[in-house]
């Protein structure tokens, strides 16, 4: 089992991937459907047409669920993270005299 260990520690997608494995789910989900349907009428069974559409499923699952490398083919560059802003920042003054200004109307005088 160590040859997934990388599949489940690496498991990012990009949103292409998220696009992409949107798709897969469906067409799988329908195409196991179809084949599920075709089966049970060629053979006349229930059984058959249920466990061929479970099979479907599972195998749906496991193509879908896991972070297979295929879904990271574009991943996204974050952009880095601003320094924070120091006191001396133009908007920063700004706003402490802002809110000054509004404390010094806040207490309860009226002119």
């Amino acid at each position: 089992m160590d040859f997934l260990k990388p599949v489940f520690e690496g498991g990012r997608i990009d949103f292409a991937g998220q696009r992409l494995a949107s798709h897969l789910s469906s067409a799988l989900v329908v195409g196991s459907a179809v084949v599920a349907l075709l089966a049970g009428l060629a053979t006349q069974r229930l059984s058959l047409c249920f466990y061929t559409y479970v099979c479907g499923v599972v195998l749906t699952y496991a193509v879908v669920l896991l972070p297979w490398p295929l879904y990271n083919r574009s991943p996204v560059v974050w952009l880095s993270r601003k320094a924070p802003a120091t006191s001396n920042d133009s908007v920063s003054q700004s706003l402490k005299t802002l809110v000054e200004d509004v404390s010094d109307d806040s207490d309860g005088s009226s002119e």
